[in-house]
């Protein structure tokens, strides 16, 4: 697949989950009780995250793939380093920061966001293009820990706020 195929195929994966999460966010927040901008919030930032990671398309050879992604020996296709750690932890930030603000439980978040994200690099050594890394996991894994974290504290804060302000009345 070309590199503009690759690219279209993405952004409109992006856009299908996107739309999902839009037409999804008010009855899931009905059934779940969190604020309904919070669960929004949640359910878009892991369209953006799923859509631009999820394989867009199926190509024969995966196990191959998925016995080196194991092993550590898959080949990067895109070129690895701090920038690249980086942006693996940064996108999946808001994540656990939105799923802990709207849960408010950061450890599930940080095990949820976990798991989704193994199951992601599986699922991309159906493509060829896609490079399945353990690195990537452990970097998807610190961001929405790293987001879980900061929602933690911000809903501490909010608590301690409005527990002064009970008492202060």
């Amino acid at each position: 697949m070309s590199s503009s195929m690759h690219s279209a195929v993405m952004a409109a994966l992006v856009l299908v989950l996107a739309v999902a999460a839009v037409v999804a966010y008010r009855p899931v927040a009905r059934r779940t009780g969190p604020p309904a901008g919070a669960v929004l919030g949640v359910l878009l930032a892991v369209a953006v995250c799923l859509g631009i990671t999820l394989p867009d398309q199926i190509v024969s050879g995966a196990a191959g793939r998925l016995g080196a992604c194991v092993t550590g020996d898959s080949v990067r296709t895109l070129t690895g380093g701090f920038a690249h750690n980086a942006v693996n932890v940064v996108l999946w930030v808001p994540m656990g920061l939105l799923g802990t603000l709207a849960s408010r439980r950061p450890v599930a978040v940080t095990l949820a966001g976990s798991a989704a994200w193994v199951v992601v690099e599986l699922l991309q050594t159906l493509d060829p293009v896609r490079s399945c890394q353990p690195l990537d996991w452990a970097n998807n894994t610190l961001g929405v820990a790293a987001g879980a974290l900061l929602g933690w504290l911000i809903g501490r804060a909010r608590d301690s706020r409005q527990a002064g302000e009970i008492h202060a009345d």
